[in-house]
């Protein structure tokens, strides 16, 4: 809808109701000086005069120009131009789900082939519609598991999920009889298989495990599933998908439950969000799946279509026996990340997931032969590791910044006892130009 501004008799009215005689006395706690009064003879900038002093103005942030190898579950990648593009159209620029829903075919449509892109990917068998982010589908899906197992009341979490990822566990846990016990890692920064088989029992509804994991490191998880299958317990395998190009995926691995964040594709880092979170999961847990699913049918006339189906909200009849209380799906993420997939096809996905592990690798082996530096944790890697420096990391932090480089995540921020330590992120953005020159620096220190 078009603006259309207030007339003065609105304006009065409004003023009258609130006890105030003008709109200035609206910004009375703003200092008098910051106030800018408008020229009489001054119409302002034109918009390329505007563009062009926003660009000054941007590049007095110093990392604009910065080579950037931060990661920890928020990735830089290459966004194909028909990303936005198709995404900015205004069919999927608004695409919220209308509730007379199968009027929306083409945005239906869309949704089911994500669903269905997710399970070719995690080679599950069912995936949802997305929820907010990979943190929100770690707690969905641990929510899941306790109903599916609805007279166990433990879950084993791994110390080696990402931070902010356990956190939103434990809060979305903390209001359910359940308790959170977390898995310890070995040096090798993988989940203590000795501490996992002591703490399994009847009362573990689920093992929920991160690989590539916050790390960088690709768990054991067939093994892990094994376990849990001897006590009937559910796996849950968290994930950058963008892995599954290259290592086996959740389904074949015996895990029972798949997720992740989409943002590694066709999702721009945009400080923090919008994401999309992938679910997944085995047929037969399928009522259990929270939020939308889109199914495929046909019509009367034989004709095919999309519904809409097993929507267990809140807001339709479960109330509060609904799933989730997520009321939405990341839409218009899911269709970038969808978007993206789809340009890169099976194939391409392969290739890029071979280019991030060998960039990653070929840095952290030249690292690992200088002086000053050792690498933290066993192997295999995707595209991510930790590096830890003899030098107190605040001088590494000053040498690196000096040559425009932000060199890693301080990984004693999640784990204090990992001192002058960085987690390290390497994807196809990265040439072999940026890679020597990180070398470089780091044999100066």
């Amino acid at each position: 809808m078009d603006f259309i501004s207030n007339s003065q008799i609105q304006v009065e009215e409004m003023l009258k109701a609130i006890g105030i005689s003008q709109i200035d006395e609206l910004f009375q706690s703003i200092p008098h000086d910051l106030f800018l009064k408008p020229q009489q003879d001054d119409d302002g900038l034109s918009e390329w005069e505007g563009k062009k002093l926003i660009e000054r103005i941007a590049q007095k942030n110093s990392f604009q120009n910065y080579t950037s190898y931060l990661g920890g579950g928020a990735y830089e990648h290459h966004i194909p131009a028909m990303t936005s593009s198709i995404c900015s159209r205004g069919e999927f620029l608004t695409s919220y789900t209308p509730y007379q829903a199968e009027s929306s075919q083409g945005m239906l449509q869309a949704i089911f082939e994500f669903q269905s892109a997710i399970c070719a990917l995690t080679k599950m068998d069912v995936a949802n519609a997305s929820v907010y982010d990979g943190a929100s589908a770690c707690a969905e899906a641990c929510l899941m598991a306790l109903r599916i197992k609805e007279n166990r009341t433990r879950l084993l979490i791994a110390n080696s999920l990402h931070p902010s990822y356990r956190q939103v566990v434990e809060q979305y846990i903390s209001s359910h009889h359940a308790t959170i016990e977390l898995i310890p890692s070995n040096n090798d920064g993988k989940v203590d298989q000795d501490f996992l088989k002591q703490q399994m029992d009847s009362e573990v509804a689920a093992i929920l495990i991160q690989s590539p994991n916050f790390f960088g490191l690709i768990e054991n998880i067939e093994e892990i599933s094994t376990l849990a299958k001897k006590h009937h317990s559910l796996v849950i395998v968290c994930a950058n998908p963008l892995a599954y190009g290259l290592y086996e995926p959740a389904g074949m691995l015996g895990a029972d439950i798949a997720v992740g964040d989409c943002q590694p594709f066709g999702i721009p880092l945009q400080f923090g969000g919008p994401y999309a979170g992938y679910m997944a999961c085995k047929q037969e847990y399928v009522r259990q799946l929270p939020g939308r699913i889109v199914g495929q049918t046909l019509d009367r006339r034989g004709h095919k279509g999309f519904v809409l189906t097993l929507q267990a909200r809140e807001q339709h009849i479960r109330r509060e026996k609904a799933t989730s209380n997520i009321c939405t799906n990341q839409s218009l993420c899911a269709l970038a990340a969808l978007i993206t997939l789809l340009w890169y096809g099976k194939q391409g996905i392969y290739q890029l997931a071979l280019t991030n592990f060998q960039r990653a690798s070929y840095l952290q082996h030249h690292l690992a032969k200088i002086p000053n530096i050792s690498l933290w944790g066993g192997s295999p890697i995707f595209n991510e590791f930790i590096i830890q420096f003899t030098h107190p990391l605040d001088k590494v932090l000053t040498a690196f910044r000096a040559k425009s480089i932000e060199p890693g995540i301080v990984i004693e921020r999640f784990y204090p006892t990992l001192k002058n330590a960085l987690l390290v992120n390497v994807t196809e953005t990265k040439s072999i130009e940026d890679l020597n020159h990180y070398i470089e620096v780091a044999k100066a220190l």
